[in-house]
């Protein structure tokens, strides 16, 4: 009984940690080079695009969709505002030109 009770609770609990995950990286804000790009063939999320940011961290974004990977080249500069779930890709272009 008392590990039913615990097993239940478990599971609740990691329920909720993934939308507790992606409310907090929504409210981040980042700005940071694309390290690198990877296509995952064997994965659910089949794209990995992965950020260094300005203060030194890795982030990595995994992406559904071709055209979203697309958006983002090795070596450009892109800025994560909060409220996007996506860093901006004109961001980049702005910044390039100037």
């Amino acid at each position: 009984m008392i590990a039913f009770l615990f097993d239940s609770l478990l599971d609740s609990v990691l329920l909720l940690l993934p939308g507790i995950r992606r409310k907090k990286e929504l409210r981040q804000e980042w700005v940071g080079i694309v390290e690198a790009k990877k296509s995952l063939a064997l994965s659910k999320q089949s794209y990995l695009v992965v950020f260094r940011t300005e203060d030194g961290r890795r982030k990595k974004l995994r992406l559904d969709r071709k055209e979203d990977y697309g958006l983002y080249e090795e070596g450009r500069r892109y800025a994560k505002r909060a409220g996007d779930r996506l860093p901006d890709p004109e961001f980049s272009a702005k910044h390039h030109a100037s």
